[in-house]
């Protein structure tokens, strides 16, 4: 066994300061959760959809895109997230036609109906109708 000495002192003190930091700031690149109830419904006359999120920069917009399996988009719209990054609101699903949907969600500082370059986005799987 070597004897560090001075040296195993400042050593295990760097480790300790370097672990409460990386501990303490989860990374920034965690998507956003979006949790969707019901996931599925029926196209006549349509449905509530709840909307739970948190992931999100505090107090900005963050759209949504309903995108079909022919990556067409029938339905969009715009949450505001609170102070802390989330939303908890309802939307009305109607006048689709039976397929596999994705709810897709991300952040649009300036309402241009685009998701900000670089941010993250996530989805939620949506089944017209119920099986």
């Amino acid at each position: 066994m070597h004897n560090l000495g001075v040296l195993g002192i400042p050593g295990v003190g760097i480790v300790v300061v370097l672990s409460i930091i990386i501990y303490s700031n989860p990374p920034v690149f965690a998507l956003p959760i979006v949790k969707v109830s019901p996931t599925c419904g029926p196209a006549d006359p349509g449905f509530n959809m709840v909307i739970n999120a948190n992931g999100f920069t505090p107090n900005s917009n963050v759209n949504w895109k309903l995108v079909n399996s022919e990556a067409q988009i029938p339905l969009y719209g715009y949450f505001q997230t609170n102070s802390t990054g989330g939303f908890n609101d309802v939307t009305f699903a109607d006048d689709l036609r039976a397929d596999s949907y994705k709810m897709y969600f991300g952040a649009d500082a300036n309402n241009d109906n685009k998701f900000d370059v670089g941010a993250p986005t996530t989805y939620a799987n949506i089944t017209i109708p119920c099986h």
